[in-house]
């Protein structure tokens, strides 16, 4: 029998840290969460393994590359097809032979998934899908079986006040080849908004619910809170409440669980790290800081006296010394100056290649044909300023060279200060990384904070005067 490993998402519930690693890789007690589907699914006997994945799929093929017990591949996907329309392009349709489990990627279990699937065959369905009862309805689809577990009524994240059930489907199916008939060839389509409804609109007997046992785990580790819940869980299976990895230097510090550290983690003295603390591969934490249900994402330094909570911190930050993070959240590649609070979201920007993979690092030239376009809100550039010792953000933000230049001419002196500071150059690292233009990058670079802005505006609007005059030839 086949499994199919459902890891198209992109994550938006987890970011900032999916903005540098797809959903599957992110580290779960520093292995990715994939790893522990795939392990989950080879212990039940499943090991001929289909992924669909798209956003930053190499991170996850080159993690299994040298993995033998289990057979995976990744069928290309040309653009975004919906769960069952990914499963039908992955080959898995009609011509199947037998049935086959599908399970997201994002999912952490313990269920018998064998005795689903000798339900399944008992049923006679197309579909089975397991459920479990959760407080919090209205955030999953929901079923209400009959007593033989036929479902009878689906609905996929009703209103809070219309949810008829308690049972959510836990996103594990197991679906007759029969049933992709159903899904139409090359359009986006999900099992859940789309094949479940039509399935019940052709009668009765076409679903069935397989429900979970008390006893067992089962959670959604794709927002930061069930993550935590599935951390805590896995560590008292481990019997023991922080976990440690390989090549970390811990100097006199405390350590308090739930909290698992990274891969090379480096913490210095006098340091208070946990609760509810995960700590991502390479972090660098300074003297007497203070961390406390948070995610730091990898290569992230903070400098001494940081204290952190309730907050999460994306990849390759630099904290100063002395920066406070409350309730915060920090895009990826963000310095924060010392003695800083932080309270609020400080965005940056990502930026995407053509594929739709994100990424913050330096980006290579490029041909003027896109220079002029418009991008996404990931990829934008959000200004932001230094006001009593808080970062916040002004209410400006630019998608593209022109918008830049609408906003220079608007904004507050302080922000332009801010992302001119010394050492840093944030307009010319938006330029290069997002836009790709090496020429206007090597000219903005040298901009000063206290140089007058029409200087900058100036030279932008020169820029793009060239670039429209090229386009028209």
């Amino acid at each position: 029998m086949k499994a199919v490993i459902l890891a198209g998402g992109i994550g938006t519930r987890l970011r900032p840290l999916t903005f540098t690693k797809p959903k599957p890789m992110v580290p779960l007690v520093n292995k990715p969460v994939i790893e522990h589907m795939v392990d989950y699914l080879v212990s039940h006997g499943l090991n001929d393994i289909v992924v669909t994945t798209t956003f930053l799929r190499e991170m996850v093929m080159d993690h299994f590359m040298y993995r033998e017990d289990v057979r995976l591949t990744y069928p290309a996907e040309p653009y975004p097809l919906g769960t069952a329309g990914s499963v039908k392009n992955a080959g898995l349709d009609e011509e199947e032979d037998e049935p086959f489990v599908v399970i997201q990627s994002d999912n952490i279990t313990d269920m018998d998934l064998r005795g689903l699937i000798d339900f399944h065959h008992e049923a006679g369905g197309l579909v089975t899908i397991a459920v479990t009862h959760v407080e919090d309805p209205w955030n999953y689809g929901i079923a209400k079986l009959e007593g033989n577990g036929c479902i009878s009524r689906f609905h996929e994240k009703p209103d809070k006040g219309k949810c008829f059930s308690d049972l959510a489907s836990t996103g594990i199916y197991v679906v007759e080849p029969k049933a992709m008939e159903f899904v139409p060839d090359g359009i986006a389509f999900d099992f859940a908004k789309d094949l479940f409804h039509l399935l019940q609109v052709k009668g009765k007997g076409k679903m069935f619910g397989y429900e979970m046992e008390a006893g067992n785990f089962w959670t959604d580790v794709g927002q930061p809170e069930e993550y935590m819940k599935a951390m805590e869980w896995m560590l008292r299976k481990a019997k023991r409440d922080v976990f440690i990895g390989e090549n970390v230097e811990i100097n006199s510090s405390g350590i308090t669980g739930p909290t698992v550290i990274g891969d090379s983690v480096v913490v210095e003295d006098n340091c208070s790290v946990g609760p509810n603390a995960v700590l991502f591969e390479d972090v660098y934490i300074g003297k007497n800081s203070s961390l406390e249900q948070c995610f730091i994402g990898e290569r992230t330094i903070t400098g001494d006296n940081a204290s952190i909570k309730q907050s999460i911190i994306g990849a390759n930050c630099e904290l100063g010394k002395e920066v406070e993070v409350l309730k915060g959240m920090i895009w990826p590649f963000i310095t924060i100056p010392h003695s800083t609070t932080v309270d609020n979201v400080v965005k940056r920007f990502v930026r995407f290649d053509a594929s739709g993979n994100g990424t913050g690092e330096e980006g290579k030239g490029n041909e003027n044909g896109n220079l002029l376009r418009t991008v996404s809100d990931e990829e934008a550039f959000y200004f932001n300023m230094r006001r009593g010792g808080k970062i916040v953000h002004t209410g400006f933000i630019a998608r593209s060279l022109e918008t830049f230049v609408d906003m220079l001419k608007k904004v507050d002196t302080k922000a332009i200060e801010y992302h001119l500071r010394e050492g840093y150059n944030d307009f010319a690292d938006w330029i290069r990384d997002v836009f790709r233009d090496e020429k206007l990058t090597s000219e903005v670079v040298g901009i000063q904070w206290w140089e007058p802005r029409s200087k900058l505006i100036g030279m932008l609007q020169e820029h793009i005067s060239e670039l429209k005059t090229v386009d028209a030839l």
